[in-house]
């Protein structure tokens, strides 16, 4: 780390929706960015991965990519034996709401049961048993500027094309956060706040319908036609007490009955 506090930061998964919105945040914010290249690496075998890691020699370790538990470990014990930073990207679907009641807790075991949320529990589980001062953070399902990669408008716009109408239930409320806010959160997670179980959520009780239209009518999204015929209820949301981030709330957003 320089004397500066700026720090070296490693991105796996870097081509995805987040990482790059996550590469471009790290550079606006003068922190050192490297993404991490399989092209040249094992992913399967330590000595490998350890010696990539040799050469970059970062002080973060952002693993957003999807990968098997083996790729994960290998960061891990690289991690621990240099005291990295080391931030693993779960999900808000570890959580199903079958056997936990939301808003779920950082400390509620989560009750996901299909193959995606089975994988996300057991690599959280992985980070905290090989090296316990891992980052582990759940994220919310992202919204993004415009349509494009896995973000919340391009599923309005798949809705809008079968159907052409948005139809958002007034009584589901979503674990939700903009991507950039996202990836300012989890620069600020490595440089100011501690190891430990974190929630990424802007959410503060607004409707899936509340959320689409204030994207329609605040942020330029006028494309989408909407409305409320949606009528499934659920409370979905992640518990975020611990980081800060600007809640829906203070962007003005509104409640519709």
């Amino acid at each position: 780390m320089s004397k500066r506090g700026l720090m070296n930061i490693l991105v796996t998964g870097a081509s995805g929706t987040i990482g790059k919105k996550l590469k471009e945040i790290i550079q606006k914010r003068k922190h050192q960015l490297f993404s991490f290249d399989r092209n040249i690496v094992d992913i399967s075998d330590e000595q490998s991965v350890h010696l990539y890691l040799d050469k970059i020699n970062p002080d973060v370790i952002m693993h957003l990519a999807k990968s098997n538990e083996k790729m994960t470990k290998h960061l891990l014990t690289w991690s621990k034996k240099h005291h990295t930073k080391f931030v693993f990207t779960s999900s808000y679907k570890v959580f199903s709401g079958k056997q936990v009641e939301a808003p779920y807790q950082v400390y509620d075991r989560p009750d996901g049961t299909d193959d995606f949320a089975l994988g996300k529990i057991t690599q959280e589980d992985l980070c905290f048993d090989v090296y316990p001062d891992s980052y582990v953070v759940r994220l919310a399902w992202q919204i993004g500027d415009a349509p494009g990669g896995y973000n919340m408008l391009s599923f309005v716009k798949e809705q809008m094309r079968q159907r052409g109408v948005m139809s958002a239930s007034k009584g589901l409320y979503l674990s939700l956060m903009f991507l950039e806010d996202t990836c300012h959160a989890l620069i600020d997670l490595v440089e100011s706040y501690l190891p430990g179980m974190y929630h990424l959520n802007q959410n503060d009780g607004y409707s899936f319908y509340d959320v689409i239209h204030f994207m329609k009518h605040h942020r330029g999204q006028d494309w989408i036609a909407l409305d409320d015929q949606k009528k499934f209820s659920k409370n979905d949301m992640m518990e975020n007490t611990k980081v800060k981030v600007k809640m829906f709330s203070e962007l003005g957003m509104t409640h519709f009955e």
